[in-house]
């Protein structure tokens, strides 16, 4: 059982990214606590990806005021160039779901899954074993991604995601190629999975009442119609 500190492991404080069109994205103020389950939503274009691409430290506020990510001062790090560091903290402790899983097509499942491991030199037989089970993807492990189902294809990419037991989950709309029924499916494993983990899950989808389903918290994207800044409003 993982042991966490008081503070926040996310915290932002006015941050935004602006687009070269002017359109503006804001964060007034977000903490996303250890445990925590935060479903995203908002329609279309509204920004939701960007604040994962933020979240995920992929993508380079515009600006803002505070931005920690476990302790770490995000804001300095982008600021100062220090790529090696934000490159580390992404590998070492998030993993992430693409919208179609994003498997590499010329190697195997157990190649794909056990990827970030290789990348931060990591070896966890024991948890692999147990995640391949709970995801019952077993008898397809050394298959290629075009010999397996939608639904196994979307398996694979949580247990890639979670296969270094990353304290955080970032889930881009998980469920939007899939049918509606495969879609309960991959939500249930994905919620159920990151809670064997031990992890936070952040998740996108336009799908909000499937999602609040599995006890996740909202934050909606709304434009405020005096600004015409995308804002983050989190609902209780």
């Amino acid at each position: 059982m993982r042991e966490f500190s008081g503070n926040p492991f996310i915290f932002l404080d006015n941050v935004a990214y602006e687009f070269s069109d002017g359109i503006k994205i804001n964060i007034d103020h977000a903490e996303i606590k250890h445990g925590d389950r935060i479903l995203i939503s908002g329609p279309s274009g509204c920004g939701k990806s960007t604040i994962l691409g933020m979240l995920s430290l992929s993508l380079k506020p515009t600006k803002g005021r505070n931005f920690y990510f476990e302790q770490n001062d995000i804001l300095k790090l982008w600021n100062n160039y220090r790529r090696d560091q934000l490159a580390h903290l992404r590998s070492a402790y998030s993993g992430f779901v693409p919208q179609t899983a994003g498997l590499i097509p010329f190697i195997t499942v157990k190649e794909n899954i056990t990827l970030p491991l290789s990348i931060i030199g990591k070896k966890n037989k024991v948890w692999f074993d147990q995640l391949i089970t709970f995801l019952e993807i077993g008898p397809i492990l050394s298959k290629k991604p075009c010999q397996v189902s939608v639904g196994q294809r979307q398996r694979v990419a949580v247990a890639r995601a979670l296969i270094n037991r990353p304290m955080i989950v970032l889930a881009d709309e998980p469920t939007a190629s899939v049918h509606p029924t495969l879609a309960d499916e991959i939500l249930h494993l994905l919620v159920e999975t990151v809670t064997e983990a031990g992890s936070v899950l952040i998740m996108t989808s336009h799908d909000v009442k499937r999602a609040l389903q599995y006890g996740l918290k909202e934050m909606a994207c709304y434009i405020d119609n005096e600004t015409k800044i995308t804002r983050l409003r989190i609902h209780a």
